[in-house]
Order: structure tokens, then C-alpha cells, then sequence
């Protein structure tokens, strides 16, 4: 199972991209196909981007919280 597990860990290290590239790939496609797809200008599209993006940040903070929390207490002696 060690060797399975040293096997995948390589090779996702060597050959899975850096999450950034997702989201830019992603966004630029959503970007290009609402374009294509609705009446929507270059200009609305970058607005209704920027709205979208700040409505997340409530629900961002929360799963933050969440991890700090589980790592406190997964690195706390009690758990340990």
C-alpha cells in the first residue's frame, strides 16, 4: 500500500497543475461562453463576476473557520 501511495503522491505532484490554472481556465471560459450565449457585454460580464465573487465571501469565511477550528483541535493534545 506504501508503494501504491508513494506511486500516486509522484505522480499527481508531477503532473497536477496549480489550482490558480483552474480557476483561470474555468473563469475564462464561463467568461467566452457568456458571451457567446446571452446579450451580455464584456462589461456586464466582468460586473456580474465581481458581484458573484463578494457574495461568496460570507460563505468563504465560514468554511475557513471550519478548518482553522478541525486543525486546532486535531492538533490539540486531547485528540492527539
Amino acid at each position: 500500500m506504501k508503494v501504491l501511495t508513494r506511486w500516486s503522491n509522484t505522480l499527481m505532484e508531477r503532473y497536477l497543475p496549480d489550482p490558480y490554472i483552474f480557476v483561470a481556465i474555468l473563469t475564462l471560459v464561463v467568461f467566452l461562453l457568456g458571451l457567446g450565449l446571452t446579450d451580455s457585454g464584456p462589461l456586464d460580464m466582468v460586473t456580474y463576476w465581481g458581484d458573484g465573487f463578494w457574495g461568496l465571501l460570507a460563505f468563504t469565511m465560514q468554511m475557513v473557520i471550519v478548518l482553522v477550528a478541525g486543525h486546532v483541535l486535531a492538533s490539540s493534545p486531547v485528540f492527539k
